[in-house]
């Protein structure tokens, strides 16, 4: 059984490698995510490489970030002419993906500050659009230390790149205009019930069990590690890199618990608690309406002006 087990791995190598050896259209992997995030990621694509304004600011995130960052707002808000702020939120969590859209963005642009977004804590797995849109390196790259996922990514990125292949060369599907907009921001108008967000406020104030310093340290360094990826590559594209805390309605943390590591690679902004105290600012347990995005976005652009990013895109 050994053996024919070894054998059919010896048959399946080489064609595992040719899949990833025939090239595809690049824009393909992106349109082939219709149902994710509101195909959020076609625009991405499309922002990057199809849109002549550049980006010079740039915020990563989850749907916290989409929904909370109004980037065309903040763009206006600037002292400095000419500066292009892009909301390039995704939704879901994994610090792993934002190294993939960095490196897809310095195909085509040159953005100088990067804004990654934050929460209580740090999400220790990778993010379920990964193995999607990652390159071959960096699916194969992927570290292996405590990375849960590496088997259902290098399974889920196999399979996708063989959907890619079949629309490419036999079932082309019909051309997908380009997106034009500039801008990534996705709020509501919609505000949560306060009875229901005050049980949400409620339930985070129940005690909760802590992580003792080597239960941290096993769980948190799948996450470490590609902050200090993100990191690296900033720094050698001479990008500046920093962090925006953003929490859920209710939430007893007043900094990060990762800060330490955060502030290894850059400043971590701490927007004002009344902001996300106001139950009148969500429009549900996880996300700021417009009106909250709106005093979000406000405080953001004044804190880029007063400590003067743009003048000085080296890291703190």
């Amino acid at each position: 059984m050994k053996r024919v087990f070894f054998k059919i791995l010896l048959f399946l190598l080489p064609l595992v490698f040719l899949i990833y050896l025939i090239p595809f259209e690049r824009r393909q992997r992106f349109i082939q995510l219709k149902e994710d995030c509101s195909w959020h990621g076609i625009w991405f694509f499309d922002r990057v490489h199809h849109n002549d304004n550049p980006v010079d600011i740039a915020f990563f995130g989850s749907s916290h970030t989409i929904n909370g960052i109004m980037d065309e707002f903040i763009e206006k808000q600037l002292n400095i002419l000419s500066v292009h702020v892009v909301n390039f939120g995704y939704c879901r969590y994994g610090v792993n993906i934002y190294s993939v859209l960095l490196k897809e963005i310095l195909r085509s642009k040159k953005p100088k500050i990067i804004f990654l977004e934050v929460r209580e804590d740090e999400n220790r797995y990778s993010h379920p659009v990964f193995p999607y849109i990652a390159d071959a390196n960096d699916i194969f790259l992927a570290t292996p230390f405590f990375n849960r996922d590496m088997v259902r990514d290098y399974f889920n990125s196999f399979l996708y790149r063989l959907q890619l292949l079949k629309v490419q060369y036999f079932k082309k599907d019909s051309i997908v205009p380009i997106r034009t907009g500039d801008f990534g921001f996705m709020g509501s108008k919609d505000t949560a019930s306060k009875a229901f967000l005050e049980k949400v406020r409620l339930e985070h104030m129940k005690p909760k069990a802590r992580l003792s310093p080597v239960e941290r340290y096993f769980y948190m360094t799948y996450p470490r590690i590609y902050l200090k990826k993100l990191s690296e590559l900033c720094i050698e594209n001479n990008i500046r890199l920093s962090f925006i805390y953003l929490p859920e309605y209710g939430s007893q943390e007043k900094d990060p618990l990762e800060m330490m590591t955060y502030r290894n690679y850059g400043e971590v902004l701490i927007p004002p608690r009344e902001i996300f105290e106001d139950p009148d600012n969500w429009g549900d347990e996880n996300h700021l309406n417009r009106a909250g995005a709106g005093k979000l976005s406000k405080w953001v652009a004044r804190k880029i002006n007063k400590a003067s990013y743009l003048a000085s895109p080296s890291i703190p």
